[in-house]
């Protein structure tokens, strides 16, 4: 019977063979559960332990077919913006993924009160901490910009956890950030670019009355049925038919590979990018062993001149 539920994992719904982190998720939740049942004295011991039984390997680094370079994800959101205003809603959401290296779940949960937005009026030479709150004054209307870096302190994240599973009833769950305590935070500059985005965000769209920039369609937490289609419309539009149909930030999450390729590509220490992440820095190097160029040439000669 364990061997044929283990059996079972492995497949979906229709048929076709699940992913190997969705069969090793499924495994260690049986598991547990099968655990539980021992603690509670209802068995003697876990059955899983007696099945020699193997779950598909999972992939542990990243394929570098789905980074998107700094043009292509540009083009991306412009493609995100012209959808209409509805999908305008989360361009800075998807800014947010490639611009600060955020998760899904931490971008959904981004607070007014978390971004520090600077930047300079070109016209009349005045500084601003947070350009997201200035108006027009009597002397300038400060209609050009100099945006400049900024700083998110991120806080929390806003993962979905159905309805039949959390407190209030709500499908979105709010959680201290991932691998860290409930009440730490976590600190990323941002480029002059996100600034802008969140700035045009707080001005065309607003924020929720929590604070939270992005929402869902009736205001509640995003989902990821939302962006979701909204990313695969833009796709279709901004990529070429074969690049829609190849690996190339197929997801959003992608655009987190995406950074986190770039960054290290650009000579960032893998220390300030695992911190920037939210990662270890041995995981980092695991996941994005095969996104990290540079050096070949070098490494190709000196093999040359051995073999020659």
């Amino acid at each position: 019977m364990v061997r044929r539920v283990l059996d079972s994992l492995c497949v979906r719904l229709d048929g076709k063979p699940a992913a190997a982190s969705t069969v090793q998720r499924k495994r260690a939740t049986f598991y547990n559960v099968l655990g539980y049942a021992v603690e509670l004295e209802l068995i003697d011991s876990n059955p899983v332990d007696k099945v020699q039984w193997t779950a598909p390997e999972v992939a542990q680094s990243i394929d570098r077919r789905v980074v998107a370079n700094p043009a292509q994800v540009a083009t991306l959101l412009e493609a995100v913006k012209s959808l209409g205003k509805r999908a305008d809603k989360v361009t800075a959401f998807f800014g947010c993924l490639y611009y600060a290296g955020m998760r899904p779940s931490e971008a959904a949960d981004l607070r007014r009160e978390d971004c520090d937005l600077p930047g300079r009026c070109i016209d009349c030479g005045a500084e601003f901490d947070d350009l997201a709150a200035v108006k027009p004054s009597r002397s300038c209307e400060h209609e050009k910009i100099e945006y400049r870096w900024g700083r998110l302190v991120l806080a929390g994240t806003s993962p979905r956890a159905g309805s039949h599973w959390t407190d209030d009833g709500g499908s979105h769950e709010r959680r201290g950030l991932k691998h860290r305590g409930r009440a730490e935070t976590r600190t990323v500059p941002i480029p002059p670019r996100l600034v802008e985005l969140l700035c045009a965000h707080v001005e065309n769209h607003g924020v929720g009355p929590d604070g939270r920039f992005f929402r869902g369609l009736h205001g509640g937490p995003l989902s990821e049925s939302v962006y979701d289609r909204w990313w695969k419309l833009a796709r279709e539009k901004a990529l070429t038919e074969a690049q829609v149909a190849s690996p190339l930030v197929r997801r959003p999450y992608d655009l987190r590979h995406a950074a986190a390729s770039l960054w290290l590509n650009a000579g960032v220490t893998p220390t300030e990018v695992a911190r920037r992440l939210g990662h270890g820095v041995a995981v980092l190097l695991r996941v994005y062993a095969n996104c990290i160029d540079g050096g070949d040439d070098t490494i190709n000669e000196k093999i040359g001149d051995a073999l020659g």
